[in-house]
């Protein structure tokens, strides 16, 4: 079945959103090597722990895309397959990060590091932004409406340099957490609201169709997802004894 039509953006900025994604990928692999080192893991535990992040994150590229690019998401079911799809894929950012993958994360990656990780969100909400003005989006998916995730970008650039530069702060990390998630909600629940559900709030066109079309529809399980599993990860730290 043929996806949703939507306005296509440009190829530049397509083109930006993917390097994003593979930014948000590159960073998965190299915390994961890296949080082996910093805890004195064997050479070839680390190597297997990298192998395996790096094959899992192309699977799930490949996954995720192939189910966008196919059109199956388009059926017209109750409920929506996209929904399915959007929930599968916080649920697998879910459980990466309260599993033993997270937890290595948030025990050998400095907290500068997994605070500064959320900064990917102030160029995808650039992104955003020209997809608005290119008619690809509703308004109220940037921060020129209702979606302020902007914020949490900046506050990732600023909390992450001064935890690099000053050691943990512990109410800040939980004052950038909670802020982030608590955006993060948002912006979530507005895509939902904006998508074609049977629920939908947002009715001003254009809906958001972006999990219908490749590669845009990477935004939920390598934009929302990472995000997503970034706070939790944060949230992991915050609650080591050590932390």
């Amino acid at each position: 079945m043929p996806a949703p039509p939507m306005i296509m953006p440009s190829a530049a900025s397509t083109a930006a959103f993917v390097v994003i994604v593979a930014a948000v990928v590159g960073m998965l692999i190299l915390a994961t090597a890296r949080a082996g080192q910093r805890m004195g893991e064997p050479a070839a535990q680390v190597r297997r722990w990298t192998i395996g992040t790096a094959a899992g994150a192309l699977g799930w590229l490949a996954i995720t895309g192939l189910v966008s690019w196919s059109g199956v998401l388009a059926a017209d079911t109750l409920p929506p397959r996209a929904l399915f799809f959007f929930t599968g894929s916080l649920a697998v950012a879910l459980v990466f990060a309260a599993t033993r993958p997270g937890g290595r994360l948030a025990a050998g990656v400095p907290i500068a590091a997994l605070v500064g990780f959320h900064a990917f969100r102030l160029p995808l909400e650039l992104v955003l932004h020209s997809w608005y003005r290119q008619g690809t989006l509703p308004i109220q998916m940037t921060y020129e409406a209702c979606n302020l995730d902007i914020l949490t970008g900046i506050a990732a650039v600023i909390a992450g340099l001064w935890l690099w530069r000053r050691g943990p702060s512990r109410p800040l990390v939980w004052a950038f957490n909670l802020l982030g998630t608590a955006l993060l909600v948002n912006v979530a629940t507005i895509a939902v609201l904006s998508s074609p559900v049977p629920f939908r709030y947002f009715t001003k066109e254009p809906a958001v169709l972006l999990a219908f079309h490749f590669p845009h529809g990477w935004i939920v399980p390598f934009c929302v997802g990472p995000a997503l599993a970034g706070h939790v990860i944060v949230f992991r730290w915050l609650a080591r004894p050590s932390a």
